[in-house]
């Protein structure tokens, strides 16, 4: 990102860019608070900061703002642990079955914060270990780690019939990611290790 455009028109085609990944991002940590007022909040802050930043990365920047201030008001409400399901995560990426795709929605909104977050930066917005570590504030190694046990715990969630896993998820996970066959996705042998059964 040309840091030397002025903060208006960085902002301006940073929000054309990445505006929809902000919101699905926000609404996934906080169901129950309005993303598009997260979205405006965002932008203010990336704008205010803008000076300031040597933006390598603009969308990895917006989303670790994104989960600062989606925190600040958690903080604020003291509704860490109490998410509601008033909005539903847009998942409509995943390649499944409609009805398949509600219960994968229902599923993600019940797993622990941790282990939500880093399953939409990895699955759902398709980020590397190295950018997902640095929006989390966490090492590579507990990046890897929280992944691999959201996905066991999404695969018991839904039912292991589901689901061919006769390799341990991370593992063939980051095999791929290394040189490995092929596209990766939120259910398949490409991405997590476990390979969808509609």
């Amino acid at each position: 990102m040309n840091t030397a455009m002025s903060p208006s028109d960085g902002i301006e085609q940073l929000f054309h860019l990445y505006a929809s990944d902000v919101y699905r991002f926000a609404r996934y940590l906080a169901p129950e608070v309005d993303g598009k007022d997260i979205v405006q909040e965002v932008f203010l802050r990336a704008f205010r900061g803008w000076n300031n930043q040597g933006i390598s990365n603009p969308k990895a920047w917006l989303l670790q703002i994104t989960r600062n201030y989606v925190f600040d008001l958690l903080r604020k409400k003291r509704v860490e642990n109490k998410f509601k399901e008033t909005h539903k995560p847009d998942l409509s990426r995943v390649s499944v079955p409609l009805n398949t795709l509600i219960e994968l929605e229902d599923a993600v909104l019940h797993l622990k914060l941790d282990y939500r977050q880093v399953f939409i930066l990895r699955c759902v917005h398709d980020l590397p270990v190295e950018e997902t570590a640095e929006i989390l504030g966490w090492s590579e190694a507990k990046v890897k780690t929280t992944l691999h046990r959201a996905l066991k715990e999404l695969r018991g969630a839904l039912g292991p019939e589901r689901f061919d896993s006769s390799e341990p998820l991370q593992e063939r996970g980051e095999q791929n990611e290394h040189g490995g066959k092929g596209k990766r996705d939120v259910f398949s042998t490409s991405r997590s290790g476990s390979q969808w059964r509609r």
